[in-house]
């Protein structure tokens, strides 16, 4: 439910609420609106306590983004490849291969992140898009320091284990989707790819 993907919207909606009952309180002086205003103040807090709680097939999908971003800084391999589904053998060995070859510094994940699913299809689908920005080096040249900035579109689809996997993706100018795909600087040294 869009209401549990973000605290912001059960926050304003309780802000706003507040100030109405606390005003028509003041205006009024009944004591009414006293209780009406505790009651709601239990009311939104009890929502963002649910928000908390909750945890959305999106946020799911925003974990794997950050867990795929903790790994490859890391340069751990095997954690980057756990995010990748079996349906795509392919996309797997090519993450091994080119994370053989780099060794990565940082990766920093913007706060553009927006992800949306496709409840319709079999299995669900999510998207994640998102700018990210990489610096590292080829382990064969450490002199070369590299930086990499890109908008990145990952396609996710929910795995028979219920986890939300990597199936592609799309590096563009980031800028975004309307500026061009882009190939990146590791890709042209080892083919296309991840």
């Amino acid at each position: 439910m869009w209401i549990f993907e973000q605290s912001l919207p059960i926050i304003i909606v309780a802000v706003i609420g507040g100030a109405i009952l606390a005003g028509t309180m003041l205006q009024t002086g009944k004591q009414l609106f006293l209780y009406l205003l505790i009651g709601w103040i239990a009311v939104c807090s009890l929502l963002l306590a649910l928000e908390y709680v909750i945890v959305t097939e999106g946020e799911r999908i925003e974990a794997v983004v950050y867990d795929i971003a903790a790994a490859l800084e890391a340069n751990n391999v095997e954690g980057v490849t756990e995010c990748i589904s079996d349906s795509v053998p392919t996309l797997k060995t090519l993450a091994q291969r080119q994370m053989n070859l780099v060794e990565i510094e940082t990766v920093k994940v913007k706060q553009n992140l927006e992800v949306s699913i496709n409840r319709g299809s079999t299995p669900p689908i999510g998207i994640a898009k998102v700018n990210v920005k990489m610096t590292g080096h080829l382990k064969s040249n450490d002199v070369m320091d590299g930086q990499f900035a890109t908008f990145l579109v990952l396609t996710f689809q929910q795995d028979p284990d219920g986890q939300w996997r990597v199936i592609s993706y799309q590096f563009f100018d980031p800028r975004g989707e309307q500026a061009g795909e882009i190939t990146p600087p590791i890709s042209m040294i080892v083919g296309t790819g991840f």
